[in-house]
């Protein structure tokens, strides 16, 4: 039987009790005849001193006596050798031992012999040199000993041979003793017990205990060996009966024994699963039980225990003591761990608990119900990590075919199919599901539906096209089967397949759920734009008035755009009368992009037969230049209403206008046709110096450009007339610029239509031959597009610079974005920066504008210059005119530089404000909420963040896993190492990238470190207790 309990007191009373007995030699000193000599003053001083047992002095005078015998073989002086060797004894002189020993020698024969054998072995007894002792008691005769000797000699023996364990031969001594009623029986009935106890006879051990249980050396020490034998033996009513009573009576136990005491009664109670009883016996013995003493298997009884009494919150701090091993009694810990969570209202760490119960096979039905239960509390949360509920429902169905829960669970996992947001691993799963009834089709539907609206929301337009198909796979909701066609045509828009969108707005416009869809409305409006992008403007026309009359009251921005695209559409037709008409009606409405409005109304009144079009034209486009001068129009208007003052004859004006142009904005492609006006200017006004001054700006900037040719067509008369035929510029020679035509035209050709392996070597044999062709510049840049096709992204971008270093023209602005571009993703960010800012100085089109500005503020963030960064985010943000996909990036790169800045509400309101919008954005902004919550020890709060981030954007890995690290930070914050722990574990074993593991890591040592010191501070707090 093992002895798992056994804390035997010090046996320290007891020595100090036996070693009073018989401590003076048992023979007494024979009185022999004594001649009656000189000497025999001195022997009888020395015999009175040692009778009155002044050792010293008679040990002095003895020692005069020997030196004056004559005789050494006298029986007198072989006495007083003997007697000078007790006092030594009694002296404690280091020679002591010496001295018997010498005796003994010396007189092999003498009468003395065993009185000496017994004084050295006694002494060794009382000086507690038990081995010594034993071995000189087995010395002595024990047949010339009287019986009350032999008694002591026994005793002594034994109890010397139980120190040194050598129980066996202890045994012998000590039963013999015991055998008769006298002195030492006690005693050795204590040791006798003890040997019977070790040597698994508890039973033996008990009667003997309880036989001294009531004599006064042994009633304060042998009630805790009573009490640990009745609990080997198993006497549990007994136990019970016999340790309440001696708590109860207040007997004079000391702490640790009356700790002991209770546990065992505790025990007992425990054992009979009476916890209502044995909780008060645990709790006095955990509280008085330090921190080595409180064993896994001593913390998960009282932790049960507290669990069966309904003490959730005390138990776990128990059960969290045992849960750290890895064995049964830790996966029976995890589990009811688990349960105490649940009845607290903590259904996330629950999870984590059965999680851990689940992944060991100590205790299989254990094993199994955490696993369902993990599963269910996977499902009912808001989230699901690593091992999600479809995983662990899987799982369970797949171990356990044949449960009774197997149904039940494939009931909940067809639920976790329709809420989980995993939704390809749902679909996979789904497929492989040979029978499907109509929820499981029903299921089916609305997840690939779920899964190509996330997928297009991400970017990934082909993909989600796959998905939207899926849909109607199977229809079994007609809504759904739809408005899969409309999200079709919104992502063939987006991937610019504008015949498909058309088709798919068509389809969804038919099918019978479409009209109760809420995207019904704006469908007309979808196919006109897809119709719009086609050139197809009479049938976008029908489709743009369709919508305007049947949704008057539908959203204001799509309604407003509806009439500007109407339009444009009749602008498109060169019905340029009815255009005016509703352009007035977009600036009636207010309706936004006034200054597009304005510039296209002028120009449909230029281009109509209405009354004083001209006129008008001005008025719009002086009214452009004048409310919106940041306009991106505003070149644009210049250019046009100085060519109608032109036309109007008023020059001054129309040379106001243009000169402005050119000095406001140099770099601009409408540069060149200013020049070619101003000298048409200039030549109406008669001022040919300054038109000769223009026409050397032409030839010199643009020599090569056909814009050339049209100055020369203009000045021709001038220059004849002044002798200045010669230095023409290359744009106005004929000689083989038929041959150079034919060679570009079929270069860009090829380029244009993508076939841009063909295109490279034409455009590199165009460029060796005329280094300065005609079409410098638009040979460069679509030499671009063939190397960036090729992959050679250094070689685009140095002809995109080489566009860049020519004076500006059409290409400039895409070149422009094309080298940004590439230095962006090439990782120059210096280089980057540059090409946006040229870019923002060129941009005609408002996606480039932004795209500068959005380019600029990206490189500034990265070359550490975060307050120009923000300006420019700050500036996107704000722009009215900016399209929501590029707001969201912008409001993203604002949380950045805001969080960066230690600027933390600003920062949460643009991370909580680019949340709605889902994707990789959605992720990493849900992310910095929690990590901001975290940084402002906001603990809970970052929890439930980092649960809402791996339930809404459980496909964006690398910031789940940065939310589960930061996670495990947010449970050490709290002081919950248990789920600190349990959350770590499970990253390192599902997650295998090296930075996560590595960074795992790294917090278990933190956990173990902090879980060592959690343990230090309750040992020293016990110690305080006690």
């Amino acid at each position: 039987m093992e002895r798992k309990y056994l804390n035997m007191p010090k046996i320290a009373r007891i020595l100090a009790l036996t070693a009073a007995f018989y401590t003076a030699p048992i023979i007494s000193i024979a009185q022999l005849t004594v001649e009656m000599d000189g000497t025999e003053r001195i022997w009888d001083k020395a015999k009175d001193a040692y009778e009155k047992k002044q050792y010293a002095l008679a040990m002095n005078v003895l020692e005069d006596y020997i030196s004056a015998s004559s005789d050494v073989n006298s029986d007198r002086h072989v006495e007083a050798e003997y007697l000078a060797s007790l006092c030594a004894l009694n002296l404690y002189h280091k020679d002591a031992e010496f001295r018997i020993d010498g005796f003994i020698e010396s007189y092999p024969e003498s009468v003395y012999v065993q009185d000496a054998l017994w004084a050295i072995a006694d002494h060794h007894y009382k000086r507690r040199h038990f081995k010594k002792a034993a071995e000189a008691f087995t010395n002595v005769n024990l047949r010339k000993l009287p019986k009350d000797a032999q008694r002591e000699l026994r005793f002594k023996r034994g109890h010397s041979l139980f120190e040194i364990e050598e129980y066996e031969k202890a045994r012998y001594d000590l039963f013999e003793v015991m055998k008769k009623p006298g002195d030492f029986n006690e005693h050795a009935t204590y040791y006798f017990s003890h040997i019977a106890y070790i040597n698994n006879k508890p039973q033996v051990a008990l009667e003997g205990f309880e036989s001294i249980a009531n004599h006064s050396d042994f009633k304060d020490i042998v009630p805790v060996y009573i009490a640990q034998t009745l609990h080997a033996t198993e006497h549990f009513s007994k136990l019970k009966k016999y340790g309440s009573n001696l708590l109860e009576n207040e007997s004079g136990l000391d702490e640790d024994m009356r700790t002991e005491i209770a546990r065992l009664v505790g025990d007992a109670f425990y054992k009979s699963q009476e916890f209502t009883a044995a909780s008060p016996y645990l709790e006095v013995a955990w509280k008085g039980t330090r921190g080595p003493g409180r064993k896994a298997e001593f913390a998960y009884q009282v932790g049960y225990t507290r669990y069966r009494m309904g003490q959730w919150r005390a138990s776990l701090d128990c059960l969290a003591l045992t849960a750290r091993e890895d064995n049964e009694l830790a996966q029976n810990a995890t589990y009811h761990m688990a349960d105490c969570y649940i009845q607290l209202g903590q259904k996330d760490k629950a999870r984590n608990a059965f999680g851990r119960a689940a992944s060991h096979d100590y205790d299989l039905e254990i094993m199994e119900d955490a696993l369902f239960s993990y599963a269910k509390l996977a499902f009912e949360l808001s989230y699901n990590p690593f091992d999600d509920a479809i995983t662990a429902f899987t799982t369970y169905i797949e171990k356990y075919p044949n449960s009774v829960r197997h149904d039940e669970a494939y009931r909940f996992l067809l639920e976790v199919y329709l809420t989980s947001r995993d939704y390809d691993r749902a679909l996979e799963a789904l497929d492989q599901i040979q029978d499907k009834d109509p929820t499981v089709q029903s299921s089916y539907q609305l997840l690939s539906y779920n899964r190509g609206v996330e997928l297009y929301q991400a970017g990934k337009y082909r993909q989600a096209i796959s998905y939207f198909t899926r849909v109607r796979t199977y229809p079994i909701d007609a809504k759904l089967a739809a408005e899969s066609h409309y999200w079709e045509g919104e992502s063939f828009f987006a991937l610019k397949d504008y015949e498909s969108a058309t088709k798919s707005y068509s389809e969804f416009s038919r099918a019978p759920g479409g009209y109760l869809s809420e995207y019904y409305p704006s469908t007309d409006y979808a196919r006109g734009y897809s119709l719009f992008k086609r050139k197809m403007y009479l049938d976008a026309l029908s489709a743009f008035r369709s919508y305007i009359e049947a949704y008057p009251n539908d959203d204001a921005r799509r309604f407003n755009d509806a009439e500007l695209r109407t339009a444009d559409c009749f602008y498109a037709k060169k019905e340029f009368n009815r255009a005016v008409n509703y352009y007035n009606r977009c600036l009636d409405r207010d309706a936004g992009k006034i200054d597009y409005i304005l510039f296209q109304r002028g120009m449909a009144f230029r281009l109509s037969d209405l009354d004083g079009n001209l006129e008008s034209q001005l008025s719009d486009l002086d009214r452009l230049l004048a409310e919106f001068p940041k306009s991106r129009f505003v070149v644009d208007a210049l250019y046009e209403s100085a060519r109608t003052q032109i036309e109007l004859n008023n020059l001054d004006d129309a040379k106001r206008r243009i000169e402005e142009l050119l000095n406001e904005h140099p770099r601009n492609s409408r540069t060149k046709d200013a020049l070619v006006d101003l000298c048409l200017i200039g030549i109406k006004q008669n001022n040919p110096e300054e038109v000769l001054t223009i026409w050397d700006q032409i030839r010199t900037s643009y020599g090569n450009d056909p814009v050339a040719s049209d100055a020369y067509n203009i000045v021709e008369p001038l220059l004849i007339e002044r002798g200045l035929l010669n230095n023409l510029p290359p744009a106005v020679r004929l000689t083989g610029t038929e041959i150079e035509e034919r060679l570009f035209k079929a270069a860009v050709n090829l380029a244009i239509e993508g076939e841009y392996s063909h295109a490279l070597p034409r455009l590199e044999e165009y460029l060796r031959q005329y280094e300065n062709g005609n079409h410098l510049g638009e040979a460069h840049f679509y030499m671009a597009a063939c190397l960036s096709d090729a992959g050679d992204n250094s070689g685009a971008l140095l002809s995109y610079e080489k566009v860049l270093n020519l004076p500006p023209s059409e290409f400039t602005e895409a070149s422009a974005l094309g080298a940004a571009t590439l230095s962006w993703n090439e990782g120059d960010y210096p280089r980057a920066l540059g090409h946006y800012r040229a870019l923002s100085e060129v941009a005609t089109i408002k996606p480039n504008s932004l795209e500068a500005s959005i380019g600029s503020m990206r490189c500034y963030y990265l070359l550490d210059q975060p307050d120009l960064a923000f300006e420019y985010a700050n500036e996107v943000y704000n722009d009215e005119e900016t399209p929501e996909s590029i707001k969201r990036t912008a409001a993203l790169w604002l949380g950045r530089i805001n969080y960066d800045k230690a600027s933390y509400d600003n920062a949460l309101t643009f991370f909580k404000s680019t949340v709605e919008y889902g994707g990789a954005v959605g992720a990493e902004s849900q992310y910095m909420v929690a990590q901001i919550q975290f940084d402002r020890a906001q603990f809970t709060e970052a929890e439930q963040s980092i649960f809402t981030l791996v339930g809404e954007f459980a496909n964006y890995t690398e910031w789940k896993h940065k939310g589960f690290l930061l996670l495990v930070k947010s449970y050490i914050g709290m002081e919950d190492l248990f789920q600190a722990r349990a959350t770590a574990e499970s990253i390192i074993e599902n997650v295998q990238e090296e930075w996560v593991q590595d960074a795992c890591s790294d917090l278990m040592l933190d956990i173990e470190e902090l879980e060592i010191n959690q343990d230090n501070n309750q040992e020293e707090q016990q110690g305080d207790d006690q």
